[in-house]
């Protein structure tokens, strides 16, 4: 079982990465979204949600239709779900994104008609 204690967003605001301990070995393991579906659909790894009280989910596989993703198993308790989780902060280095150029308007020449014929 392993046990999860943070999730890694996408841009898009699903679940890119989660990360958890793994109860048999005591590691702290990271699998990608595809690799912790993997792992549940043939049966080689268990994921659970455990709050700070106890309550405990477990993650299972879910799809709207045409995407699969990750879930917890409603239980009435908002305090086990992944999105609870904190971002995770991974060993590896991951390159961030790269910022866009701040906006610089044109500048504007005053007095100018530029680019209108007059009309007479």
């Amino acid at each position: 079982m392993i046990y999860l204690v943070c999730i890694t967003h996408a841009p898009n605001g699903s679940i890119a990465a989660v990360g958890g301990n793994d109860s048999a070995t005591g590691t702290l393991r990271h699998f990608t979204e595809a690799q912790a579906i993997a792992a549940i659909d043939a049966g080689t790894e268990r994921f659970a949600v455990r709050d700070d009280k106890g309550h405990q989910a477990d993650v299972r596989v879910a799809h709207n239709g045409t995407r699969r993703f990750l879930e917890t198993h409603r239980d009435g308790f908002v305090t086990d779900n992944l999105g609870r989780l904190p971002v995770c902060r991974h060993s590896q280095s991951v390159a961030p994104s790269p910022s866009p150029a701040p906006y610089r308007p044109a500048p504007v020449q005053r007095g100018h008609c530029v680019g209108m014929k007059l009309l007479k």
